[in-house]
Formats: structure tokens, sequence, C-alpha cells
């Protein structure tokens, strides 16, 4: 290529163009990424990153060792007090410096606090125009501090020390804390609660302050104390983890500006769960100002409690993981805003009519049991974690006529995916594939996601006219057959289609079975289906042959076919 240019005397402004190039998309870069291999020892080049990337929002650095939180990163931030546009820093915790000592995560922070400083200082000397464009850029928080925490366990001491809470109390001008849980079973030490009381310098400044990680239960061996959350006034979006023993967590109540508040006992889904003192949800029925409410791995003492709720008239998103009374409904009748919800319902013996209506619900998730849907005729999604009995589907054809989503198989977690059908096996055959047939007067139903039982569920299916998308599963314990499966022909308005097929491998399909399957199908736009990791190698290598025989017989097949790895 170069001599070409030579040639054609271009080199120079093909060089021209490639330097603007780089300028404009430098310019323009509002990400960054700092610490990883030898980038700590490149102080020159990050000098330099004010001057090239002046509409960096967010620096994103690393640290693996102890001698990067208390010498390279504080050295690197201290070279970067002129990017008049940062507003958020996250510092990535890895390997050694997870156990790092206390002192060196002060010195680090004593660098976030330079850095702060530094842009403060920088935005206030930039000329009118440039101080106006990083204001537009800064857009939300003045400045957010994320420290993200990677490897699992209790990660050293140095989250529970009084020095460290200390140095993020001098702070000034940060508006967002958060500790990020970014894999399974990240700990912190119950202390950190109480030394929560350092923030207090920040409570005209901290809007946001969210802790991830699951506190570490071998730790408690006393009632954790939350009143340090009082004094943090002016929080609009808080998220703590929960103690089983715990007092003052009813100081909540004076966060009366709190739009988004998460509360869970456990992220490791051990199943420990707590219940809401009297005196909490009292305080919790004071924020009037909530949008949005998760309550994880709690309850309420009796079903009087959750009542609460309908104090919370600016909620629009609700998500719990207890089991509720249908009774409940009366109070969410109350919430006029109310968009999403997500919440287990009680089992009731026969039907009974729901006490209020939420027409301005949404989106409706069930965990647990067979929810009211008479209660909720505006529902456009519905999903359901668990298998359940085939009236709630008769209930939706006949409630929910405004649905668009319907997912019954993709959330089920872990292995519950390929073990159970989305209707109780239990249930008669006529009475499942009845259930299914009802759902074909849902105009507006676009997405389904469904585990079926038999062939004859997969033909009850098929009688979906309107469907555009189908994640079908066919579970362990199925007596559904590929040939079976050929009955989706007859969904011409199918646009993708995925197949889970845990049970399916090179040796048991037949290649009589996959080419009229995939003749079936052939309508369909994306067809994706989904086996067991061992075997994606062997399956590909079946319907790629069926893909070859039936291409040269002429026909028009699926843009786009996938073979993957069952990975929900």
């Amino acid at each position: 290529m170069l001599p070409l240019l030579l040639d054609q005397q271009s080199a120079a402004a093909v060089t021209l163009s490639s330097k603007q190039l780089r300028r404009l998309c430098q310019s323009g870069q509002q990400s960054l990424r700092l610490g990883e291999d030898s980038d700590w020892q490149e102080h020159a080049a990050a000098a330099h990153l004010s001057e090239r990337f002046p509409a960096c929002r967010k620096l994103l650095v690393t640290a693996c060792s102890s001698d990067d939180l208390a010498f390279h990163l504080p050295d690197a931030l201290d070279t970067l007090s002129g990017m008049t546009s940062m507003s958020t820093l996250v510092v990535n915790v890895f390997d050694a410096a997870a156990t790092a000592d206390a002192s060196a995560m002060v010195l680090a922070l004593q660098g976030v606090r330079r850095l702060i400083a530094g842009v403060q200082v920088a935005r206030a000397a930039a000329p009118a125009r440039a101080a106006a464009a990083a204001s537009a850029c800064v857009g939300q928080p003045f400045f957010e501090l994320q420290i993200s925490l990677h490897d699992s366990g209790v990660m050293g001491m140095w989250h529970a020390h009084p020095r460290v809470w200390q140095a993020i109390g001098q702070l000034q001008g940060l508006n967002s804390l958060q500790f990020n849980s970014c894999s399974p079973g990240v700990l912190m030490m119950p202390s950190s609660i109480a030394q929560m009381s350092a923030l207090a310098s920040l409570a005209s400044t901290l809007h946001s302050l969210w802790i991830q990680p699951t506190l570490d239960k071998a730790q408690h061996s006393q009632a954790i104390d939350y009143n340090a959350v009082g004094s943090l006034s002016s929080l609009t979006a808080l998220s703590l983890p929960l103690a089983a023993e715990r007092q003052g967590l009813s100081s909540i109540s004076s966060c009366c500006q709190l739009r988004r508040l998460h509360l869970a006992v456990d992220g490791t889904g051990t199943g420990q769960r707590v219940v809401l003192q009297p005196s909490e949800v009292s305080a919790l029925h004071e924020l009037t100002q909530l949008t949005t409410l998760w309550l994880y791995d709690t309850d309420c003492e009796d079903n009087a409690g959750w009542t609460f709720l309908s104090s919370l008239r600016r909620l629009q998103q609700l998500h719990v993981d207890a089991v509720l009374p249908h009774a409940t409904v009366a109070a969410l009748a109350h919430l006029t805003c109310l968009s999403e919800l997500t919440c287990g319902w009680e089992q009731q013996d026969g039907l009974q009519q729901a006490a209020g209506c939420c027409a301005v619900v949404r989106e409706l998730g069930v965990t647990y049991g067979d929810p009211p849907l008479c209660a909720f005729p505006g529902l456009t999604f519905l999903m359901h974690l668990m298998p359940l009995d085939p009236s709630v589907f008769f209930s939706t054809a006949q409630c929910c006529t405004q649905l668009k989503r319907l997912l019954m198989a993709r959330k089920f977690g872990g292995s519950s995916l390929c073990d159970a059908g989305s209707l109780h096996a239990t249930a008669p055959s006529a009475v499942r594939t009845a259930a299914v047939s009802s759902l074909a007067a849902l105009q507006h139903l676009v997405e389904v996601d469904l585990s079926v039982n038999d062939d004859a569920e997969v033909c009850a299916v098929s009688a979906l006219w309107q469907v555009k998308v189908l994640y079908l599963v066919v579970p362990v314990h199925s007596s559904c057959t590929v040939q079976g499966l050929a009955v989706l022909a007859a969904m011409r308005q199918l646009q993708a289609l995925t197949l889970v097929l845990p049970n399916s491998s090179n040796s048991s399909l037949e290649n009589a079975d996959v080419l009229l399957l995939l003749g079936a199908v052939r309508h369909v736009q994306c067809f994706t289906v989904k086996v067991q990791a061992m075997h994606v190698q062997g399956v590909r290598g079946v319907f790629a042959y069926a893909y070859m025989v039936l291409t040269k017989q002429g026909l028009q097949l699926p843009g786009e076919l996938v073979v993957e790895a069952i990975t929900d």
C-alpha cells in the first residue's frame, strides 16, 4: 500500500488525515483504562492524558498489589488533575491489593482527594466555554468513586479500618460512593457499617451510597449498628447489606430524600432471611419519595406489615422476594406510578377476587406462587420463575389482554432450567395443552419462553400464530422428541427460534430428524440450538450436515444458524 501511495504522492495526505482522525477520536474519548500491564510506569504518557483526552469523564484503574495502591495509583492521579470533564473514578482491586493493609488504601484515597481538588481548580480556571462544556459533560454527579472488589472472601481488613473511612470522609465534593461486588462471594467485615459515621462530613454532598458485598456472617459477634446512616440526610440512592442482628436501621427515616433503596441480607444464595422489625417498617413508611425499592431476603412479621407500601405513592419499581398475601394488592392499588413489580405470592385455595386493581403495572415478575392476574389488567410483560398451575395460563388469557412478552423458562436459573416444565407435569396432559392453547387469544403476544413437558404441549405452542420470538426448553425429564418439534412449522410469523436441548448430542440426534426439523423451521430468520457444552462441537456438525443437504436441495434456510452451550 505504501509504495502506491508514494507513487500517487498521497502519503502525506494520508498521514495528515490519520493524525486528524486520531486527534478527533482522542478529543471525544470519554472513558480510559490505566494500570494494566506496565501502564503504571508510563508516567510521561499519563502526564499528557489531560491534553489528549479533554472529554474523558470516566477513568478505570487497576490495582493488583499494595504498591499499586500506595504509590503507583496516587502518582498517576497527580498527573491527571487537569482533566476538567472527569466525574467518575473506578478502582478495580485485584490479587494482593485486595489484602493490602489500611495504610496502602489510605495513601490511594489521599491521591483521589488531590485529584478531586485538582479537577475543581482546573474547572474554575478553565475558559468560560470550556468550563461550560465540562459542566455539560459531567451531567449528574460532581464526582463518583467506585471501588470494585473482584476476589471472593473477606478482602483484608482495610474496608473496616477507621482510617480508611476517615480518608473517604475527606473527599470533599464526592457525590457518589460505591463498593461493587464483581465476583460471587465477595464479603465485607460487619464493622464496616459502623465506620460509615466518618461520612458525616460529606452529608451535604453525598447523594449515592451503594455497598454491594455481603457481610461476613462468621464475624457477627454482636448487633451491627446502622445509626450512621441517619446522618446522611442528602442521600437519594442507598444500598446496604443487612445483618441478621442489627440495631439503628430505623434511622434511615432521616434520609427523606431517598429515591432508590436496596436492602439485601445475602447475595450468595444461601437462603438466609431476616424479619424487618416494626421500627424498621415504620421507617420505610416515611420514605415517601422512593421511586425504586428492592427488599431481598427480608420478611415482615405478619401479612399486615406490607401495608406500609401504600404510603410510597411515587414508587415506580418494587422488587421483593418475599411471599406476599393477595390482600397486599389493596396496598399496591394506591401506587398509581408503579409500573414494575417482582414478588412471590401466597398460595390460596380456589379462585378469589383480588382486593384491588393495579392497572398501571406493566411488568410483573413472579418468584413463587400463582399471582392474582386479574388485579393486573395492563400487563405487557409477565415472567414466572417456578413451574405453575395451568390455571395461570387461563387467567393470563382472560385478564391480561395487552400482554406482549411471556417468559416462563429462561429465568429459572441453574439446573432448574433443564429439569422442569413451565406447567406442573402432574396436571393432566389435556389440561396443560388447553392452557397453552388459550394463549392464542392474546393478540399482542409476540415473545414466549416456555419449557415443555411433551409433544402435545409443543403442538399447542405451534398454534400461537402471533408469536415472533420463541424460546423453547425441552427439559431433561420431558418426553418431547425432535420429530415433535417439527410442528413449529405452523408458526409462520416466527422470526427467531431458540431450542434448549440438554439431552441432545451428536450420538442421540438422527440425521433424518435434524433434516426434518431444520426444513420445518426454514422460514425463521435466526435459529439457535443450545446443548450441553461438551456436545456443542458434535451437534454443530450434525446441523451443519443437515444445512448442507437442504441447501443442495434448493431450500431457503435460516440466515443465522447457531449451536452454542447452555449457560442459563
